[in-house]
């Protein structure tokens, strides 16, 4: 069964690196600098999990948090259980808990090894499928 998941990160770097990480694991990735593309892929495709950065790129300079996104993405009914896991640097753990709070499925600290990122999208996708 594929596994298709819409990544959102801000440099090409970071996608080439997630890209080849998750095609290796067996993911089907789309990848996304910034928050239109990200928005306009959702709207075309379903994906079993979003993985996504604390803070994706809008029209420039503009940004917007991972807690605001998932507001946005839980808008569309195709949505509402989509797991939404960030990856990022740790800020506090007041942030992370807020964002956990938000129904973020789960927040993943850089630097992260490959089998943590794969095995915690392989896991949340599983937990959503149960929850069906």
């Amino acid at each position: 069964m594929t596994k298709n998941v819409l990544v959102i990160a801000n440099s090409l770097e970071e996608q080439v690196h997630l890209l080849l990480l998750l095609t290796a694991g067996e993911f089907t990735p789309t990848c996304c600098a910034c928050l239109p593309s990200a928005l306009s892929a959702l709207e075309s495709e379903t994906f079993d999990a979003i993985l996504t950065e604390p803070i994706i790129q809008d029209a420039p300079p503009q940004k917007i948090t991972a807690v605001e996104f998932i507001s946005l993405v839980r808008k569309d009914a195709r949505n509402t259980t989509t797991p939404i896991v960030v990856m990022g640097d740790v800020f506090s753990f007041e942030y992370i808990m807020n964002t956990l709070r938000s129904g973020i499925a789960r927040f993943i600290p850089k630097p992260f090894t490959s089998t943590e990122l794969l095995e915690t999208i392989s896991a949340e996708i599983s937990l959503s499928k149960n929850n069906d």
